[in-house]
C-alpha cells in the first residue's frame, strides 16, 4: 500500500465487507450517512461502535468514548465520509473520490418506481442496513434502499410490479441491491428495471 493511504483497525469488519473490494462511491456515501445514525441510536452498542470508528480520526482521537457520546452533536457528515474513506484504506475522502472518480448514483430511482406502481404488501423496513441485512439473511426476500430507510420485499412485490423474479442475476447478486454479490449482475437487473418502468 502506498505511504499516503492508511488501513482502519476494523478494515473488512463494517457490514461484513471486504475493504481491499473497490466500493463504488455512492455506496461509501450511504455507509457513512448509516453511520452517523448509528452515532445517535438509542442502542448503546451501536453507538459504541459508531463512535470507535470516529475515534479513528484525529480530531476525535485524543477523546475517550463518553467524551465523544457526549459531543457526538459536534460530528458532521465530512466526519463520517472521513471514517468510509478510511476503512477503504485511503487518507482522505477526496483521495477515495479521487480514485473512484465522481460516479452518478444508480440511475434507477426506487422511489419514483414504487411510488407510481402502489400495491399493498406487508413489506420489512429498516432504518439501518445493518437490521435490514439481518432480516433479509434469516427470512430471504429482496433487499433495496429507500430514501435514508431499507426495506426487504417478497417477490410477489415485484412481480406485481412487473419485476422477473426468476431471472438468475437476482441470485447472482445475492438478491441484496444495497451490496451486491455480483455488482455486474446488478447492473444488468438495472438496465432491464428501467426498460420496465419507461414501457409503462
Amino acid at each position: 500500500m502506498a505511504p499516503n493511504r492508511v488501513r482502519a483497525a476494523n478494515e473488512g469488519l463494517f457490514m461484513g465487507t471486504d475493504t481491499r473490494a473497490a466500493t463504488p462511491l455512492h455506496e461509501c456515501k450511504v455507509r457513512a450517512s448509516i453511520l452517523l445514525k448509528d452515532l445517535s441510536s438509542s442502542d448503546p452498542l451501536r453507538a459504541r461502535r459508531a463512535v470507535e470508528r470516529l475515534r479513528a480520526l484525529p480530531p476525535f482521537a485524543r477523546l475517550s468514548p463518553e467524551e465523544l457520546l457526549a459531543r457526538k452533536d459536534s460530528v458532521r457528515h465530512k466526519h463520517a465520509l472521513a471514517v468510509i474513506a478510511q476503512e477503504q484504506g485511503y487518507a482522505s475522502w477526496v483521495e477515495l473520490k479521487k480514485a473512484r472518480g465522481e460516479e452518478a448514483p444508480p440511475r434507477f430511482d426506487f422511489e419514483a418506481f414504487f411510488t407510481r406502481h402502489p400495491s399493498v404488501f406487508l413489506n420489512r423496513w429498516f432504518a439501518s442496513y445493518a437490521e435490514a441485512l439481518a432480516s433479509l439473511r434469516s427470512t430471504g426476500g429482496y433487499l433495496f434502499p429507500y430514501r435514508q430507510q431499507f426495506f426487504v420485499c417478497e417477490s410477489n412485490f415485484l412481480a406485481a410490479r412487473g419485476v422477473d423474479t426468476a431471472d438468475p442475476d437476482w441470485e447472482r447478486m445475492g438478491r441484496n441491491w444495497v451490496e451486491p454479490l455480483d455488482p455486474a449482475a446488478r447492473a444488468r437487473l438495472e438496465q432491464k428495471l428501467l426498460a420496465l418502468d419507461l414501457e409503462r
